[in-house]
């Protein structure tokens, strides 16, 4: 128990923080005189229950996570020239990587895009009406 409250003191990943709530149960069902089984299972279930309801609570208190993607916003607002015609989907050659790029509309070689957004590893872009 103590040992997995001190690794999600230096991880914090708060999982063991959990188990360790079921080994304190496991702990007085021992020494309430329960059989291995139950102390087992107590520690099972006291585990597993408290990691559903405290993961998504104690993860987003105590671990500043951002939403956003890194490079996000340095590239929306950008401009891109696209070399070849794409679809709605294609690949694009922009800061030394190939990109895939999603639009509303088919884009031509020649045009100009901006970047509006980030989805995944996807540039969302739209045509720069010049």
């Amino acid at each position: 128990m103590i040992i997995g409250v001190a690794i999600d003191l230096i991880t914090s990943n708060f999982i063991f923080f959990n188990f360790s709530i079921g080994a304190f149960f496991a702990i007085c069902a021992d020494l309430l005189g329960a059989n291995t089984l139950i102390q087992i299972f107590a520690f099972l279930a006291v585990g597993i229950v408290s990691l559903i309801f405290s993961f998504k609570y104690l993860r987003k208190k105590f671990k500043n996570i951002p939403k956003t993607y890194p490079y996000e916003s340095q590239y929306i607002g950008r401009t891109i020239e696209i070399k070849n015609d794409i679809g709605k989907t294609g690949q694009v050659f922009f800061e030394g990587v190939y990109w895939t790029v999603k639009s509303d509309v088919p884009l031509k070689s020649g045009d100009n895009a901006v970047i509006t957004g980030i989805s995944g590893n996807k540039l969302i872009v739209k045509r720069l009406e010049e």
